[in-house]
């Protein structure tokens, strides 16, 4: 599946690409944001990453328990986004991102990609209300993503961790 945003397109990950997410994950520009001192995180193994992000992840399998997305710039492959288990309660579900390098931050691309996201999960998994969760450190990109994106999805702070929320 290939969802067309303004500056970028997701295309469905495949369990191939595994691994290369994996590598972004654990070490790429990202990798700060994602483990090690900001979340008292070690970073894991490919073993235990297998296992934190099962097959229907990327076989498309199991849609209501999560999917995940390359993030593409003109076919070159910058990032992933992905969504987790929706909410058979509230229909709402927490999104990741992770753009892989310094030079591809500040371009928009991470904003046209929840855009991008969060306009297929309610139209076509009829998702009400995505989160994501940051670090208070990193807010402030999360702040700037929401005056970009729209003025429908109102920002919320999270519990734990500062955060946003989309309705």
């Amino acid at each position: 599946m290939i969802l067309q945003g303004e500056r970028i397109s997701l295309r469905s990950m495949t369990l191939r690409e595994r691994p290369q997410f994996f590598r972004w994950a654990t070490r790429s520009d990202a990798t700060p944001y994602w483990y090690g001192e900001l979340y008292g995180d070690e970073v894991p193994s490919y073993v235990i990453f297998k296992l934190e992000w099962p097959s229907y992840y990327f076989d498309g399998s199991q849609p209501e328990l999560g999917r995940c997305f390359m993030i593409l710039k003109d076919g070159r492959p910058i990032g992933q986004i992905n969504y987790n288990k929706i909410s058979s309660r509230d229909k709402s579900v927490e999104l990741d991102i992770l753009i892989a390098k310094h030079e591809d931050l500040g371009h928009g691309y991470g904003t046209d990609a929840i855009r991008t996201l969060t306009t297929y999960l309610f139209k076509a998994m009829g998702v009400r209300r995505c989160r994501i969760k940051s670090w208070k450190k990193i807010l402030e990109p999360f702040v700037l993503m929401k005056k970009q994106v729209s003025s429908s999805l109102i920002p919320t702070p999270g519990r734990i961790f500062h955060g946003a929320s989309w309705r």
